[in-house]
């Protein structure tokens, strides 16, 4: 038994025939979604990082214990007092966490939008509405599964190694540490702690970030041509998508992150609506839109990357899996 590479032209050729023009573009494995996942959590921790540890340090400061101005103040003070490298405090964090959430979210997201096409009589494709759906409804399951990263990360983020003229409650060696001590003073349940508010931020942050995602993409087809897929657009156009889809969803959830990175902070038992209503009494509405700059700073070249990082991980991949042998 023997067999040899066919010619590219040939895979091309042969994958035309194969696919009607008006199928369904091929979804990923299980195993490519969740291989493309991880290289997109990657591109999107080592872009974005930086701004989330000055985004976090700016919402977690209240009214009496002001030790940052701003963002570039946050940005400089950290850099000046602690080294470059604690801008990436929580990195290890964050990154099971964007790594979770990703393989989650797109495998939940596969999943609800092929129920959600075999509800359709005829095989016309998903309105971008039903896609944004598809995306709100996959935040249930990547909440859940990264609310633990989540509180790990931003008890981090927070935990200063040097002193700002303010008390620090929280002070860990790492992230086992901060496991180990969460647990033993709040139980496994401090894990966890802020899921409602990561249920209430990730629900509408997915269909807006997905829902917008999947409106540029589209938009960027059409412009091109009616013919065009997805596969056809080049890295600048994918960085720009994942970009802008970025920004539009962190601007419409961000209040809703204030409240979660207040109450993943704390050691106090309290719910979301206690800290949303304490942050208005004592700091006003304001408040919830402290850290907005550097989070939307982020949310460009973070998004960009994770799109990116996905979508040419998932091209790779689908390109080695077409190579055509033939079988004597």
């Amino acid at each position: 038994m023997a067999g040899k590479r066919a010619a590219p032209g040939a895979v091309k050729a042969k994958a035309k025939a194969a696919s009607p023009a008006a199928a369904a573009p091929a979804q990923p494995s299980m195993a490519q979604s969740a291989t493309s996942a991880a290289v997109g959590g990657l591109c999107n921790v080592l872009l974005g990082q930086p701004f989330d540890t000055v985004k976090v340090r700016l919402q977690t400061q209240t009214k009496d214990q002001r030790v940052f101005t701003g963002a570039l103040d946050c940005f400089v003070k950290t850099v000046r007092n602690e080294g470059f490298l604690a801008l990436y405090k929580g990195t290890s964090g964050a990154f099971v966490s964007i790594m979770t959430e990703n393989i989650v979210l797109l495998t939940a997201n596969t999943g609800i939008k092929a129920a959600m096409q075999a509800l359709h009589k005829d095989e016309s494709p998903l309105s971008l509405g039903e896609l944004a759906l598809c995306g709100g409804l996959a935040g249930i399951f990547s909440a859940t599964a990264i609310t633990p990263a989540e509180v790990v990360k931003c008890r981090l983020q927070v935990s200063r190694s040097v002193s700002y003229g303010c008390d620090s409650q929280l002070k860990y060696t790492g992230p086992l540490d901060c496991v180990v001590k969460t647990v033993k003073t709040e139980g496994v349940g401090g894990l966890f702690r802020g899921l409602g508010s990561v249920l209430a931020r990730d629900l509408p942050f997915n269909f807006v970030f997905l829902g917008s995602y999947e409106a540029v993409i589209q938009a960027m087809q059409q412009f091109r041509g009616l013919n065009t897929t997805k596969d056809e657009l080049n890295s600048l156009e994918i960085l720009t998508a994942g970009g802008l889809a970025g920004t539009i969803g962190w601007a419409v959830i961000f209040p809703i992150d204030v409240v979660k990175s207040r109450l993943q902070t704390t050691t106090k038992q309290e719910t979301m609506l206690s800290v949303a209503r304490s942050i208005f009494a004592a700091e006003g509405l304001m408040a919830f839109y402290r850290g907005c700059s550097a989070a939307l700073l982020r949310a460009f070249p973070a998004n960009a990357g994770l799109f990116f990082g996905y979508e040419m991980a998932q091209r790779w991949l689908f390109r080695r899996d077409a190579i055509v042998y033939d079988v004597n």
